[in-house]
């Protein structure tokens, strides 16, 4: 719950505004405590490049939200496709967070209190965070109390759930252990972190619980997206053994005729459900797919025609606020009040993102 909260805060304080690939995510980790069990990272600025986004743009923009949005924004020196440049969560998996947030002017300390400004005519009156110096550190207290950010340069904020408030302060004056170097280092790096979108973690004991109705004793998972030409999924599951890997993987062989041609019905193209490949490495289970721009163009209208609309449009057209094309797990980061954040394949909190965020709400 506190996850939500901070993150439901941390949206609102930057009035849901959304826009450097791995590079800018792998930096943010030396923020993340070494508590982390799961991480997720977002290239915002990198999806907003894709033919994806492109050709989704216009109908993104038609949305009052985004108008209103985009306007607050530039009334406070934000470019609204490039105040947010990168998004990297750490969570434990229950009840503790940090979300580092990096774009151009965001840790800009006037821009940031335009911005708290431009919340507090949209929030009853009430200021969702004020900016102090503790310790020779630029704060932003929270209204609620439920978790702090931290300005860490003028692209650079990091908000805290409050349990982590601690280790986050020792992160930034160099101290501590964080994510990079701590104990789930190497399944973090299993990661393919150039990607547009990446997650791994350990899984939840919530969902490894479900995981053993299909005979499968999860333990971990890593899994990326990548939409530089339409939208390339590759995630791998660690069971607990080869064996049970080898016999996950014939279950899904065995159901996967029926599940092509289900998907087949739903308007997904037969070349499409071809790229579709179950594997296994030594105790992990790997799934690859890929589906081209054309293919999902078919997939959209396809949908749409379902609901009866002939077409994908309003907010079921474009991507959703914040810029990031539609994606399954990703990490998306709600507006105060909405649905919680839960990663592109990711299980956050608890819920499985993304994972593989993804989208892990990218």
């Amino acid at each position: 719950m506190k996850q939500q909260i901070l993150v439901s805060l941390a949206a609102t304080a930057l009035l849901g505004l959304t826009a450097c690939k791995g590079g800018a995510t792998a930096a943010g980790g030396k923020l993340i405590p070494e508590q982390a069990t799961i991480m997720v990272g977002v290239d915002v600025s990198g999806l907003m490049k894709t033919k994806l986004y492109g050709e989704n743009k216009g109908e993104l923009e038609k949305q009052g939200s985004y108008t209103e949005m985009a306007a607050a924004a530039k009334a406070c020196n934000l470019d609204p496709e490039k105040a947010l440049s990168s998004i990297l969560i750490g969570t434990d998996g229950k009840a503790n967070v940090v979300a580092v947030l990096t774009g151009e002017g965001l840790g800009d300390e006037k821009n940031l209190t335009c911005i708290a400004d431009k919340a507090k005519e949209k929030n009853g009156g009430k200021t969702p965070f004020t900016i102090v110096d503790e310790g020779g550190k630029k704060t932003l207290k929270m209204e609620s109390g439920e978790g702090t950010g931290y300005i860490i340069d003028g692209k650079t904020v990091v908000f805290a759930s409050k349990a982590w408030e601690g280790a986050v302060k020792d992160l930034i004056d160099g101290k501590g252990k964080s994510a990079n170097d701590g104990p789930n280092k190497a399944l973090f790096d299993r990661a393919d972190r150039s990607k547009h979108i990446w997650a791994a973690g350990l899984v939840p004991a919530e969902m490894a619980g479900g995981a053993k109705s299909v005979g499968a004793d999860a333990k971990d998972f890593s899994v990326s997206f990548d939409l530089s030409d339409g939208l390339a999924l590759k995630g791998m599951v660690g069971l607990a053994s080869a064996d049970q890997a080898k016999e996950l993987k014939k279950k899904g062989d065995d159901n996967l005729p029926g599940a092509k041609m289900m998907a087949g019905m739903m308007g997904v193209p037969p070349k499409a459900l071809e790229t579709l490949k179950l594997d296994t490495k030594d105790n992990m289970i790997t799934v690859e797919a890929s589906l081209s721009n054309d293919d999902l163009k078919i997939i959209k209208d396809k949908a749409g025609a379902m609901l009866g609309g002939g077409g994908m449009g309003g907010d079921m057209g474009g991507p959703p606020m914040g810029g990031q094309p539609p994606l399954p797990p990703e990490p998306t980061i709600a507006p105060a009040g909405d649905t919680p954040m839960a990663p592109a394949g990711a299980p956050i909190g608890g819920t499985p993102p993304a994972a593989p965020a993804p989208m892990p709400a990218p």
